[in-house]
């Protein structure tokens, strides 16, 4: 469990009225739903233990919205101008790494969900060997929705953009916002994975064969148990990077081993519920197919648990200082 000052009759309240948040919309509105349960005095009151809260059940519902772009603004709005209303952040596309594209254009980029609300987009770039900010209309940008690994999840793509206007230097801005970003998504991974997990226990219970629930097949048991311990493997690495936020880059190295322990975790865990699910694993029939694309898609966003991977290398090999140390 990630450290939290929340103790435990609160945070299964919370759990029941954000389960029935995003139940009942989808989680578009969830920035709407979550000032009606002033959710920010949670954040205030404990960080870690809402920010999880909030994307673990995020991930479980499989939702789509603005909350990332909400964690991502906190650091971002330091530095750039005032906003006459509601804020996204286009994010760097999954083929670029963790990279925004460069000022000169053409820009391309991922949008979590629709702008119909949405009065500024905040587009961070690479000016100079740095990065920086700049703002967009959203009726300027050229948006379809993603196809295919993860179709239907209200995600955008925007691709052929050309920059314009006055850029913003953002660069610790963007470090800081990144490492925000990273645990968040750990987080998220960590309830899609967890959602995922509870539907192959449920169908492993259910299946019967030669007389009793194939759950108590030595074999089945393994699996289901390895992708209990990636998952709290996970969360114990994101436990490390909150305890590092407060550094002046946002625990940017203990986040980015967060969202590769996330990685690594969902890779495992999808890949033992789809096979003790059999040939049910396989086919739209089952739901489980959603939980997969999802896990793999929220992997991808600021960087994949493989380019984390090769990076943290890089750096370690460079003689960089490691805290936490943890195997990668």
């Amino acid at each position: 469990m990630t450290s939290t000052t929340m103790d435990a009759a609160t945070a299964e309240l919370l759990t029941g009225s954000l389960r029935n948040l995003f139940a009942g919309s989808a989680g578009r509105a969830v920035g709407p739903a979550l000032e009606t349960l002033g959710w920010s005095e949670v954040v205030a009151e404990d960080p870690a233990g809402a920010t999880t809260l909030l994307f673990t059940e995020h991930g479980r519902a499989l939702a789509s919205s603005h909350a990332l772009d909400a964690v991502l603004l906190a650091e971002l709005d330091q530095v750039l101008p005032a906003g006459n209303g509601t804020r996204a952040v286009l994010y760097p596309h999954p083929g670029d790494g963790d990279q925004p594209s460069t000022v000169d254009g053409p820009v391309r980029g991922l949008l979590l969900a629709g702008l119909e609300s949405v009065d500024e987009v905040v587009v961070p770039v690479r000016e100079s060997g740095s990065v920086a900010l700049l703002t967009a209309d959203p009726g300027s940008l050229p948006t379809e929705p993603v196809a295919g690994f993860d179709a239907g999840s209200g995600w955008l793509t925007v691709t052929g953009w050309q920059p314009s206007g006055t850029t913003v230097p953002a660069a610790k801005a963007w470090e800081r916002a990144v490492a925000a970003g990273r645990r968040a998504l750990a987080a998220e991974i960590a309830g899609v994975c967890q959602a995922a997990l509870g539907l192959a226990v449920a169908h492993t219970s259910a299946r019967v064969q030669y007389g009793r629930p194939i759950a108590s097949f030595q074999a089945v048991r393994h699996r289901l148990a390895e992708g209990h311990v990636a998952i709290n493997d996970s969360a114990s690495m994101l436990d490390a990077a909150w305890a590092a936020a407060g550094s002046a880059d946002g625990g940017a190295w203990a986040a980015a081993l967060a969202k590769l322990r996330a990685g690594r975790a969902q890779a495992e865990v999808m890949r033992h519920c789809v096979q003790v699910l059999g040939a049910m694993g396989l086919t739209s029939e089952s739901a489980m197919h959603r939980y997969v694309t999802r896990a793999s898609a929220l992997d991808a966003l600021l960087g994949g648990h493989r380019a984390l991977s090769e990076a943290t290398g890089r750096t370690l090999l460079a003689g960089a200082p490691a805290d936490p140390v943890v195997e990668v």
